[in-house]
């Protein structure tokens, strides 16, 4: 009882090890498996909203630039901005 007393705890060991995940790494080795790609229903409509959102900005950039330029013709018209120059 007197020796478990005084005796000293061994150090811990931790079995620590880091994790990276590489996302283009993984899809390029689906893509050298080849076969390994299954179109799923839930593979499918993400794919499906990721180019819908795409295609929404570029249509909404769109409209600003026509919205702009819109108003930059309003106010030229208003203020006469072609006779001042």
């Amino acid at each position: 009882m007197l020796g478990n007393l005084f005796k000293q705890r061994s150090h811990y060991v931790f079995d620590y090890k880091p994790r990276y995940y590489d996302e283009r790494k993984e899809r390029l080795k689906n893509l050298e498996a080849g076969s390994n790609i299954t179109f799923t229903k839930t593979n499918l409509k993400s794919k499906w909203t990721k180019n819908k959102k795409s295609v929404a900005d570029r249509n909404a950039n769109r409209r600003v630039v026509i919205i702009i330029a819109i108003l930059v013709g309003l106010l030229a018209y208003f203020f006469e901005l072609h006779t001042l120059f």
